[in-house]
């Protein structure tokens, strides 16, 4: 008979919102704020904070925010609240982890009493991006040499040494091993077999488990894909996506086309849902928006509607053609990879990218038309390359 993990008939993910957790420069205080009062109005529930480049999450995660960020952290936290938002605080702690120590749990814990009182009842562990073989001999002997063990194990000691009065308290981890994408073999060394499989053996039941489907960045995540997932994790199940974020070796590409390709059937696998965003604040309300559409609704989902209409209500129904050929022309470069190479344009791409090229210049002072300007002077080289 199949367990609980596969029997949720729910029309939308219990979990809707943002994992904040590319690397690069940190989003702005202010604009975090903006996407609360953006994303909530749309079914947003849910915001998972790890900016990989904020030293208090990742390289220095054992130390405490200074005065100054605690205040910055505090105000957030309050605008989450006010928005009836979860604020889920991320810590990244592995590389260089002892798993086999005691005071890295102790030093952990500590630094979540802080949020704790602040209100925060949400917490991830982070192992993502770590080399896939244990660093120390002690925790080699101690685990049998498994770092899916020792992850697992990891969560179970902070469960087991947090204070009685956290009940109301939920963690989660991202596991090294998040995706089947040999990918991650590729860049971080062969991960050991039956890597969720085994970490399951030893993690709580109650921690929730991060994944990105079967890529590190997807262009489609099936029902099946979600429930070959749940099978080997047995854990409810929070859906990473990599999209619309443009970080790393995606740096030059700019992802503003609507989100497509994901099963509407999801919710019944997938207990959260959360987007990586694009690292141009302005600009990442556009694929955002349809990011929450899905998100609340995936039934009644339609891709084109949802970029419409958000393109109508930040800019006006009368730049539709423009932010289409923008769209289009950022496609294009996406999939070409190699930005040096020149684009074919056809008659009619030229004559609706030179307008939108005149429109974006007559509004070059707004944030959205700065963090054009990367893409816009690209367009520029593409219609010179073209005779015009």
């Amino acid at each position: 008979m199949p367990d609980s993990y596969h029997m949720n008939l729910a029309a939308t993910f219990q979990r809707r919102g943002i994992v904040e957790g590319f690397f690069g420069p940190p989003w702005s205080m202010k604009h975090r704020a903006e996407i609360f009062k953006f994303g909530a109005a749309r079914g947003m529930n849910t915001y998972l904070y790890a900016p990989k480049d904020d030293p208090y999450h990742r390289e220095q995660w054992d130390r405490p925010y200074p005065l100054k960020k605690w205040k910055e952290m505090m105000r957030l936290i309050r605008s989450a609240q006010k928005y009836e938002i979860d604020f889920v605080y991320g810590f990244h702690p592995g590389k260089g982890l002892r798993f086999s120590d005691d005071e890295p749990i102790r030093v952990l814990l500590a630094k979540a009493a802080r949020f704790y009182d602040a209100g925060v009842r949400a917490f991830a562990i982070l192992f993502d991006d770590i080399p896939s073989r244990l660093d120390y001999v002690a925790d080699r002997r101690t685990f049998g040499g498994s770092l899916a063990r020792a992850e697992g194990a990891w969560l179970a000691k902070i469960l087991e040494h947090q204070p009685v009065s956290w009940s109301d308290t939920e963690w989660w981890i991202c596991p090294s091993y998040y995706t089947d994408d040999p990918l991650l073999a590729r860049v971080f060394g062969r991960f050991e077999a039956n890597f969720l499989e085994k970490m399951a053996e030893h993690l709580p039941q109650s921690v929730a488990c991060c994944w990105t489907g079967p890529k590190v960045v997807c262009k489609k995540i099936t029902l099946a894909d979600a429930r070959r997932a749940t099978r080997r994790i047995r854990r409810r199940l929070i859906l990473w996506d990599n999209y619309p974020v443009n970080d790393l070796s995606m740096s030059r590409e700019l992802h503003l086309a609507p989100l497509s390709g994901r099963d509407t059937l999801l919710p019944q696998v997938v207990h959260g849902y959360l987007n990586n965003p694009l690292l141009q604040e302005s600009l990442s309300f556009i694929p955002l928006a349809t990011c929450f559409d899905y998100a609340a609704e995936p039934a009644a989902y339609d891709p084109e509607k949802s970029w419409e209409l958000i393109i109508k209500q930040r800019f006006g129904a009368v730049t539709l053609p423009h932010w289409r050929a923008i769209r289009e022309f950022c496609e294009r470069l996406n999939e070409q990879k190699d930005m040096n190479r020149r684009l074919r344009l056809g008659p009619n791409e030229i004559a609706a990218l030179t307008r939108a090229q005149r429109y974006v210049a007559q509004h070059r002072r707004k944030p959205w038309a700065k963090e054009l300007r990367p893409w816009m002077n690209l367009l520029e080289k593409s219609l010179t390359q073209a005779g015009h």
